[in-house]
C-alpha cells in the first residue's frame, strides 16, 4: 500500500522546536507563508535530535520517500541539516485567515456601541441593577 509524501515545507522565520517524552516527541511550530503550520511527529529519531536547538531559522523539511518505514524526513535550516526516522506525522495547519475570509465581519452601529458601553459600566455600581429594573417596572 503506497503513502502520500507530504509536500515539501518551508517555513518563514523562526520555528520554535520543542522535544518532549512521550508519544508525540518532536514538535515544529512556525509560519509557512501566510499561515501558521504545526508539525507533530510521534517516534521521531535521529542521532543529532537530542542536541536539536530550541529555535532554527529558514527551515525546509520534506519527506524524500513513500515508502520507508518508519517514515524519513530531512530538516534543513541555517543552523543544522538533519535526517531522522518517524512513526507518523501530523500537521496542523491555523484556519483562521481562511475562516475570517469566508466570513465577513458584521458593522455594529456606534450608537448601539455606546449604548451597551454605557449600560455595562453601570451595571458595575453596587444599586444600579436595582434601581434600572424598578425603573423597568420588572420588580
Amino acid at each position: 500500500m503506497s503513502r502520500t509524501v507530504i509536500d515539501p515545507i518551508d517555513f518563514d522565520g523562526a520555528v520554535e522546536c520543542r522535544r518532549d517524552s512521550g508519544t508525540i516527541n518532536l514538535v515544529l511550530r512556525g509560519r509557512a507563508g501566510a499561515d501558521g503550520i504545526e508539525a507533530l511527529f510521534a517516534g521521531a529519531s535521529a542521532q543529532g535530535l537530542a542536541s536539536l536547538p530550541t529555535t532554527l531559522h529558514a527551515v525546509h523539511l520534506s519527506e524524500p520517500t513513500a515508502d520507508a518505514v518508519p517514515r524519513r524526513f530531512r530538516l534543513a535550516a541555517q543552523e543544522l541539516r538533519l535526517e531522522f526516522s518517524a512513526r507518523s506525522l501530523q500537521l496542523h495547519r491555523d484556519a483562521a485567515r481562511q475562516f475570517f475570509a469566508a466570513v465577513p465581519t458584521r458593522r455594529v452601529p456606534l450608537g448601539r456601541r455606546v449604548g451597551w458601553t454605557v449600560l455595562l459600566s453601570l451595571l458595575r455600581v453596587p444599586g444600579v441593577e436595582t434601581l434600572l429594573v424598578k425603573l423597568r417596572g420588572n420588580a
